[in-house]
């Protein structure tokens, strides 16, 4: 009996040295071996849904938005300076008496050894600026001016995130049309090869039009090649612009269509005018060069500051004014600065006006362009879909040669090309006039 437990002793010691072993071998394998990832589930999207997710994800638009924190705190910082200053301070102070020198000089340096005398150090501090000659109202004013300059610059980082990911956005739909164009010229030089098979066998045409048409299939596989990495690329690219993994798999759920766009050039300018975020930074940077001019006076003004202490001793109250009298110039150079700042923004702003009436014109026109291409483009797919089967209709009945069915399928994909860059051009650059009214 007792071996038969030494045994079963053995038995757990070797079960427990194996599991360990098997356990680091599996630990070991995972460090050395690199993870497995897993494709991302595909994403079903629209335009709106993309813009959403590129507003909590990206970067730019984050850093942005905690720019405007940071100016909304510093706004309180510059309205903290105007209410009561109080602070406390304790500790304790100990203190010797002066050494005597008649005692140093006769080699006595007991002083060395005092113990001194112990001080507690209790204060208490209220102070207030009674009257500063308007600097702290002014500081304040600077201050939410540039909080709202914040708030205007991040309108404008939302702006043009909205176009690049709508820009992008229709790009995939471009370079999905592109592939689809070219996936279907593939199946129709494919069956017309089949056909001329045929044709070859019955005796009525010669083995050049196979060569052609094979010249003609290799040619359109290169096409399908290179689309099919074209979309690729674009569906990186706007999964980029929207923060999430590049290699996330993504349906748009819209296609490159046409709507039309009943803006008129007279609204496209007064919207501008209006909500542009160039105006208000404009209109701000007045208010604080303004504010600067301001600030730069009231530094000849006199400044009345309220101070309470309390002590071991009693209370201490003083009221003190300060005025500066003479400062070699300083002040004076500071308020011209000021001055000269302000008349920059007078002009700038006359130039940034023209710049926003010159970018909305040109959109609208580029719009309006874009807008007319559609429509003959749309007209030149039909006309060359008609060639094309006439085309084929005559080659099979022996009419025509070859060459027309591949310079009619030539012309086709032309032609569904330029339709789906003009649907392209016009749908991003309605989304540009929208941006350049100061929409989102």
């Amino acid at each position: 009996m007792k071996m038969k437990i030494d045994w079963d002793r053995r038995d757990t010691i070797l079960n427990t040295k194996w599991f360990f072993f098997f356990l680091f071998l599996i630990i070991s394998l995972f460090l050395i071996f690199p993870k497995v990832v897993y494709p991302a589930e595909s994403l079903s999207l629209n335009i709106d849904d993309c813009i959403g997710i590129a507003l909590q994800n990206n970067l730019g638009y984050q850093i942005a938005q905690n720019k405007v924190e940071v100016k909304k705190e510093q706004t309180q910082e510059a309205k903290g300076a105007e209410k009561i200053q109080a602070k406390f301070q304790g500790g304790y102070i100990r203190m010797n008496e002066a050494p005597d020198l008649d005692k140093i000089n006769e080699g006595d340096y007991s002083y060395l050894y005092s113990s001194g005398t112990g001080v507690p150090l209790i204060s208490f501090n209220v102070s207030k600026v009674l009257y500063s000659g308007g600097k702290l109202k002014n500081l304040i004013e600077l201050a939410k001016a540039e909080q709202t300059i914040a708030l205007s610059e991040l309108e404008t980082s939302k702006q043009e995130l909205v176009y690049k990911v709508t820009e992008a956005y229709y790009r995939v739909l471009q370079a999905e049309g592109l592939k689809r164009v070219s996936e279907q010229a593939l199946t129709q030089i494919k069956a017309h090869l089949e056909t001329s098979q045929s044709l070859l066998a019955e005796g009525m045409i010669a083995p050049i039009d196979l060569n052609r048409i094979n010249s003609q299939l290799s040619h359109l596989e290169h096409n399908l090649i290179r689309a099919e990495n074209s979309y690729l690329l674009t569906v990186y690219n706007l999964n980029s612009i929207m923060g999430i993994e590049l290699e996330t798999a993504i349906q748009l759920q819209n296609n490159l269509a046409y709507e039309p766009c009943d803006i008129t050039l007279e609204e496209a300018l007064e919207t501008a005018g209006k909500y542009r975020p160039e105006i208000e930074q404009i209109n701000q940077r007045r208010i604080m060069m303004e504010g600067m001019v301001d600030i730069a006076k009231g530094n000849r003004l006199p400044q009345v500051v309220m101070n309470m202490e309390s002590g071991l001793t009693g209370w201490k109250v003083a009221i003190v004014g300060e005025v500066s009298i003479l400062d070699g110039g300083v002040n004076k150079s500071k308020i011209k600065q000021a001055e000269l700042n302000l008349a920059q923004i007078e002009q700038g702003e006359q130039q940034t006006l023209q710049l926003i009436e010159l970018e909305v014109r040109s959109l609208y026109l580029k719009m309006k362009e874009a807008e007319k291409l559609v429509k003959i483009t749309e007209q030149g797919i039909k006309d060359s879909e008609e060639s094309f089967r006439i085309a084929q209709i005559k080659y099979n009945e022996g009419v025509s040669a070859n060459i027309e069915v591949i310079d009619a399928q030539s012309a086709l994909i032309e032609a569904e090309t330029n339709h789906l860059n003009a649907l392209y051009d016009f749908n991003t650059s309605r989304a540009a006039l929208v941006k350049a009214m100061g929409l989102s």
